[in-house]
């Protein structure tokens, strides 16, 4: 408690020392999604508002049963940085939410736009440090590395960075998108996309979409070995991380069972990337040749074993398909 006491002066410090939109400093929003976040939410604003750049908070609060929402309207009167969003929509998962997000919040007036969960930890150097790598590799889009925390306090770093390969982005995300750091550019090109079409609620994966849009398009992404998160592990989460024996085992079935397949598809057909060179040589009128796709593996994921489950996904769907 004395710690938080003196941690909640520190801020209190800081936002009385400095100017919100203070000249020549870059500008961050950050989009958080929240449902049922009453244990953890405090906190993980706190660890926002205290970063070492200018933020600004746009908060969307799935249709909650606690006290989630009345949590960040007291923030909100209290801090001019935090912004809620209108409350009442039930989106069901936080795909949906960040896609309200992304479609709704103007980041016209912002350099960077960060994704937050309502849940995790960061250092406070955390977007200070993603900004410097997004300028220094003079890319438009950033993931990082992430530690998993556990309620045990077990910590595990997750590796995110093996070397992107020339189509990952069609099968698999650059990392959990509350490591991402977007330049506006890239962000208000998505904005446009999502507000031109119909929402992707059937697309679980936020992260992995902005990330197909962005290498789709061009644009460089860079995804860095430092972890600047603590991931938190429980129950609640939507999407864990994949670790240990059972998880790999689920992991190997869900695989297997084409649901990553049907996600890839789905983003494939919603991004218009049907015509895409690589694509155009497995994929003809909704039909996919899925043993042609499987000597591609190594095109198609990062990290090695994941080029063999993916290897092996595509000759078993290959063996469904002619049955």
């Amino acid at each position: 408690m004395m710690c938080l006491c003196i941690f909640l002066e520190g801020l209190e410090i800081k936002m009385k020392n400095n100017d919100l939109k203070r000249k020549n400093v870059p500008q961050i929003a950050v989009l958080l999604a929240a449902y049922n976040g009453e244990m953890w939410i405090r906190e993980q604003l706190m660890a926002i508002l205290f970063q070492s750049v200018d933020v600004h908070i746009y908060i969307s609060v799935d249709l909650s049963i606690d006290a989630t929402v009345n949590i960040v309207t007291e923030f909100s009167e209290k801090y001019p940085q935090v912004k809620l969003l209108p409350y009442g929509q039930r989106f069901g998962s936080a795909a949906p939410n960040f896609y309200y997000l992304l479609q709704n919040v103007s980041v016209v007036n912002y350099d960077y736009i960060a994704l937050s969960d309502q849940d995790d930890i960061w250092l406070p150097n955390k977007l200070q440090k993603a900004m410097e790598v997004l300028e220094a590799k003079e890319a438009s889009g950033y993931s990082s590395n992430f530690t998993a925390l556990w309620s045990d306090g077990t910590k595990k770093k997750v590796i995110k960075n093996y070397p992107q390969s020339e189509y990952d982005y069609l099968f698999e995300s650059p990392g959990p998108g509350c490591t991402f750091l977007l330049k506006k550019d890239l962000v208000m090109s998505i904005q446009e996309y999502l507000r031109g079409t119909v929402s992707p609620r059937d697309i679980d994966w936020h992260d992995w979409l902005i990330y197909a849009f962005a290498r789709g398009r061009g644009h460089k992404w860079v995804i860095d070995n430092n972890s600047y998160i603590f991931y938190r592990q429980h129950s609640s989460n939507q999407l864990g991380v994949n670790w240990g024996y059972i998880a790999f085992i689920k992991r190997v079935k869900k695989i297997v069972s084409g649901y990553g397949m049907n996600q890839s598809l789905r983003i494939i057909k919603f991004l218009g990337l049907t015509g895409n060179k690589f694509v155009a040589t497995w994929y003809k009128n909704d039909e996919v040749n899925y043993l042609k796709l499987a000597f591609s593996a190594k095109k198609c994921r990062r990290k090695i074993m994941d080029k063999i489950l993916f290897f092996l996904a595509c000759v078993i769907m290959s063996i469904r398909t002619m049955r």
